[in-house]
């Protein structure tokens, strides 16, 4: 999938020629004539790396960034690069100061707009990386030392030991995670993500949407494929394919 960026400027001329020089150059492109739009189209369109003009109606650039900066203060902010006809040192502070990342002159060089755009874009991409192995070795550390499972959430992660877990269902791009305490943690990844690590801690997939922690079930009633009564009162499915393997658990 290509880059994104979004362009926030005012005047037309300019905004259109910035959207043809970054179509052309294999980005994909969103614009917005102001500094409103601008705001919805960093929450909607979620872009790489924002090139935004600094004098515009409804919200200027430092304005946009302001704001931005207090709707997104827990995650990670796409790069501003400010468009501007003058730079005064009190703009560079004031912008720098709300995490402004590179300034550009106007009439801007082609070339270099793209080159700054390039290293801003390369800038992210290891910074999200070295995000991404700190979370994993995060959760590979909860595992191997707590005996817990990291579960992702809008704080971070939370912590749940294994055998507090009664079975995880699928539900679409989703999964659920249902505890002994009665209480369910909706997780915003496939169940997929954490199959290994469930197989390996004494759960057991008994269909494509379910795998259980086999120490809370209770009862297996009989059917075509069957069906597990859980410790909470729950019911869940057993496919065909996973009735051999299950049968072999429970009676051993």
């Amino acid at each position: 999938m290509n880059e994104k960026i979004l362009v926030v400027e005012d005047e037309k001329d300019i905004r259109e020629s910035l959207v043809e020089i970054f179509n052309l150059a294999g980005y994909e492109v969103d614009s917005a004539k102001d500094g409103k739009e601008g705001y919805n189209a960093i929450l909607e369109k979620t872009p790489d790396i924002v090139v935004c003009d600094v004098s515009m109606p409804e919200l200027d650039g430092f304005e946009l960034l302001g704001a931005i900066n207090q709707r997104m203060n827990n995650e990670i902010i796409p790069p501003f690069l400010f468009l501007t006809a003058k730079v005064e040192l009190k703009d560079i502070r004031h912008g720098m100061s709300l995490g402004a990342d590179d300034y550009i002159l106007k009439p801007f060089d082609h070339t270099q707009l793209l080159n700054i755009v390039r290293m801003r874009l390369d800038k992210r991409k290891k910074l999200l990386e070295s995000q991404t192995e700190s979370i994993e070795s995060l959760i590979n550390n909860s595992i191997n030392t707590f005996n817990k499972l990291a579960l992702p959430n809008e704080e971070g992660l939370t912590l749940i030991p294994f055998d507090e877990i009664i079975k995880c269902e699928a539900d679409r791009a989703y999964c659920n995670f249902y505890l002994k305490s009665g209480k369910s943690i909706l997780v915003s990844k496939s169940m997929k993500e954490f199959e290994e690590t469930l197989l390996a801690h004494n759960f057991l997939k008994v269909h494509k949407s379910v795998i259980v922690n086999i120490n809370f079930a209770e009862k297996y009633l009989r059917g075509k494929g069957g069906q597990l009564l859980m410790i909470d009162g729950s019911i869940v499915p057993v496919s065909i394919r996973k009735k051999e393997d299950l049968m072999r658990i429970l009676k051993s």
